[in-house]
């Protein structure tokens, strides 16, 4: 009886352990620490438009907007990663300049934009429309193109089909699915990594009214029809290189995949340099016209 008794508060204290483990990670992960503006487009000798729009659900977003000296009216939206801002990406894309207007802003609950809760996807692409809708009111701008890195790749995958002014797409380290990057998230945990995954993603939808299940860029991506270059580092540590390669087979026409070979998170375009400004800027120029 007594070892019964063992058993049962064992079992209790180990599924206590891994509920607490997963309310943590939902919480910590849906409110990361704000990172700095350490940066503004002036560093970089560029004129730009400090401003801000807001979205459908009322989230006040803020937003930088750089005039291309030769007046064009294409424009190409940078979408930063998690947990970051839009002063991470601002060297990362200055290179399109030459060419295209630049817009960058901050995802809600990152950088300088309002709101108190990130999503992974599912709210921010209330974000990337609002900013459309931007440059369609107030820039006559109805033709853009997107550079997503990590979670602004899968918003640009998962915005494409209800913003037909998304006319090329080009993600770089973008992720197939919420549902994978928690699994990920638990790999340390290996074959046990399972009740973590569910627990996690039933508190995400409990408490934070987040549908793991709806935040799939690789479902989204089966009916997008719009040009999309994918980019990942073959030694990606965050997201796994698979995630493009699962993208890039459901992709329809037309479609590119470079797997830049030896790169980690974050490192293609520190990698590659020259090579990747070309192929970006070949890419945005055959397609968004």
């Amino acid at each position: 009886m007594i070892g019964a008794y063992k058993v049962i508060t064992w079992v209790g204290i180990i599924i206590l352990w891994i509920a607490l483990i997963s309310l943590y990670t939902s919480y910590a992960a849906t409110h990361p620490p704000r990172q700095s503006i350490d940066i503004t487009p002036k560093y970089l000798g560029f004129d730009y438009e400090a401003i801000s729009f807001d979205t459908d659900d009322g989230v006040e977003i803020k937003a930088w907007f750089i005039p291309a000296e030769n007046k064009t009216k294409k424009t190409i939206i940078a979408l930063h990663g998690y947990p970051f801002n839009k002063a991470n990406i601002l060297g990362f894309a200055e290179f399109l300049h030459e060419k295209y207007n630049l817009l960058f802003f901050d995802f809600r609950a990152m950088g300088e934009s309002a709101g108190k809760l990130t999503t992974g996807g599912l709210n921010e692409q209330k974000d990337l429309a609002a900013a459309i809708r931007y440059l369609k009111e107030n820039k006559n701008i109805t033709k853009v193109g997107t550079l997503g890195f990590s979670l602004g790749a899968a918003v640009s995958i998962l915005s494409a089909e209800e913003n037909p002014e998304i006319k090329a797409i080009v993600s770089d380290s973008g992720y197939a699915s919420l549902h994978r990057i928690i699994r990920a998230m638990y790999r340390q945990f290996f074959f046990l990594k399972a009740p973590f995954v569910w627990l996690s993603e039933l508190f995400a939808k409990v408490l934070y009214g987040i549908d793991v299940a709806q935040v799939s860029p690789l479902d989204e991506i089966k009916e997008m029809k719009v040009p999309i270059l994918f980019i990942h580092g073959e030694k990606d540590s965050q997201i796994s290189v698979e995630d493009s390669k699962l993208l890039y087979e459901s992709a329809n026409q037309p479609k590119e995949l470079w797997i830049i070979k030896g790169a980690d998170h974050g490192e293609s375009h520190y990698k590659e340099g020259k090579e990747y400004e070309k192929r970006v800027l070949e890419f945005f120029d055959k397609y968004l016209r």
